[in-house]
């Protein structure tokens, strides 16, 4: 279906092309008309036009600026201009703006159609040139992911060219890999497929399984995976602190780095058992090494992974293990507490109710070694930065009131009861678990909240444009999740409300003789009569004229 705007001051141009345009002649030609250029305008603004019939010479805003804004907004639309005057200026510049035609109103119907008939080829011709470029772009992506793969399995193998150009090659495969910095490596294995998968669907969650690894590690690390021997993926990942930074206090650095992967790694090995149904087990090495050591350094990895009996291993190379044992730890440094802050937050914003506990807990006991310690700063720069992680997030939850004993937490906390680190941890556990309380009210009204501001637009743009686009950004949220929600919410589909509102709509006002059938089609939004007709016949099983013969039978 491809849909034609009319748009000229003379009204009985536009009749006469709309009529010559009807869709019983025309039946893959959706089209309307529109008497100035200000009214063409605003149906431009709200519907994708494919073509549009337009007069060069009008009154207020011309041809050739109503084509300039246009174009802005549908790049793609085909303009066709139509003038009374053989005036070669005007066909220079029309032809100039990218016009596909220019046409005498003096010429025959048939020179019209054709010239719309050439116009909707060359919509086609485009939208195919469109698909080819979308699939020679998949193509390069797959092909790219192929040349990644057999890029590393070069180093694993300890090639000596692969790594002389290690710079020019993360380049130009697009690896976001950083050559003079230090990396991390966790391998992966799928423990056992609990179901008859096809290689083609093993292959799809170990891609899943790549997403929820992206979603918790991008925010802290630059990282790169890839799939290695069918059911194991690796990942490589480097800290975004500066090279300088590694090197200068690279021991406050592996120690932060080792603890926050295995963390992060423990919440992807519970994300997969409970999203994928997917047992998975992880090796985890707890120091970075250079690049040259790669092979070597992945090798040792996966001897940790030798057994098929034990499931969910969560492994930290056994080395690093021992090397730690050995040694005093150091009170962490503020970039590591940072990193827990950024966990803390990421886990209650996904209601990961047990990580969220351990991190917290994790953190309350850096305070207390910070207490004990006299690290004073440092105890109450945790306390206050947990209090306003957790403050922030309970105003999005918008509720309607909230304890007393919060406000009165909260001016103690500002007063500073550095002193008291028992209180302050007894009331930070207390309000994170009413938080966590909240949640599940709070969000289920949030969703209703959501489904009436759906019902309040589309009850005020019955008319206009109610694509599930346009909605989703009047609304401010994401048009599949919107889409998902109502779905959910409403146990039906939005189309199917909209459809429905749409035909109580047209009901009301034919049951008023003063509007037009026209007039009618218009206010539920339709651009055409003839949609509105096939629309209400398929509804009521009988056109709009005999709903309104049917009314007037049944009043008398």
């Amino acid at each position: 279906m491809y849909r034609l705007l009319i748009v000229d001051n003379e009204e009985y141009v536009v009749n006469g092309l709309v009529e010559l345009f009807n869709p019983a002649r025309h039946p893959e030609i959706e089209v309307a008309g529109a008497y100035s250029a200000a009214e063409a305008l605003n149906v431009l603004m709200t519907t994708q036009m494919d073509i549009v019939i337009t007069d060069i010479r009008m009154p207020g805003m011309n041809g050739l600026e109503l084509q300039k804004i246009m174009v802005a907004r549908w790049p793609y639309c085909k303009v066709i201009f139509l003038s009374g005057y053989d005036d070669f200026n005007y066909a220079q510049e029309a032809i100039r703006q990218g016009s596909v035609n220019y046409i005498l109103k003096t010429e025959e119907d048939e020179v019209i159609v054709a010239a719309v008939y050439a116009a909707i080829k060359l919509v086609q011709g485009e939208q195919e040139a469109k698909t080819l470029l979308e699939d020679a772009k998949k193509q390069v992506k797959q092909a790219l992911g192929a040349l990644q793969r057999e890029f590393f399995e070069s180093l694993l193998l300890g090639d000596k060219v692969a790594y002389k150009s290690l710079p020019q090659q993360l380049d130009e495969l697009q690896i976001p890999l950083l050559p003079e910095k230090q990396l991390f490596a966790v391998i992966a294995k799928v423990d056992e497929w609990e179901q008859p998968y096809s290689q083609y669907d093993r292959s799809l969650l170990l891609y899943a399984v790549q997403n929820i690894a992206n979603e918790y590690l991008s925010l802290s690390m630059i990282h790169y995976s890839f799939i290695y021997d069918r059911s194991k993926i690796i990942w490589l990942m480097q800290s975004k602190a500066e090279p300088w930074i590694d090197h200068t206090q690279i021991a406050s650095t592996m120690n932060m780095t080792s603890h926050f992967v295995y963390g992060t790694f423990e919440c992807i090995q519970s994300s997969c058992r409970d999203l994928l149904n997917l047992s998975m087990s992880f090796a985890i090495g707890g120091h970075p090494f250079e690049w040259p050591q790669l092979g070597e350094h992945l090798d040792q990895l996966k001897n940790n992974m030798t057994s098929s009996i034990k499931k969910q291993q969560l492994v930290l190379d056994e080395r690093q293990r021992s090397d730690q044992a050995g040694e005093s730890r150091s009170f962490p440094d503020r970039l590591e507490i940072f990193k827990h802050y950024e966990h803390l937050a990421y886990c209650l914003e996904h209601k990961n109710k047990e990580e969220f506990h351990r991190v917290l807990e994790l953190l309350l006991h850096i305070g207390e070694q910070a207490f004990h310690g006299r690290h004073t700063i440092v105890c109450l720069q945790i306390s206050s930065s947990i209090y306003a992680l957790l403050l922030a997030y309970l105003e999005k939850l918008n509720l309607a009131e909230m304890p007393v004993w919060i406000s009165e937490l909260q001016a103690s906390l500002e007063t500073g009861l550095a002193s008291n680190w028992d209180w302050q941890m007894e009331q930070l556990q207390r309000l994170a678990r009413y938080i966590l309380e909240q949640c599940l009210p709070a969000e289920e009204h949030e969703e209703n909240r959501v489904v009436q501001s759906i019902h309040a637009y589309l009850s005020s743009h019955l008319g206009g444009d109610l694509s599930l686009k346009t909605m989703a950004f009047a609304i401010g949220h994401n048009p599949s999740y919107l889409s998902r929600l109502y779905k959910q919410k409403a146990g039906k589909a939005l189309s199917e409300t909209i459809n429905e509102l749409k035909l109580a709509r047209a009901k009301e006002l034919l049951a008023e003789p003063q509007y037009r059938i026209g007039d009618v089609s218009k206010a539920v939004g339709f651009l055409s009569e003839h949609y509105f007709y096939r629309f209400f016949k398929k509804a009521t099983q009988m056109t709009p004229q005999e709903y309104r013969e049917q009314l007037q039978v049944n009043e008398r």
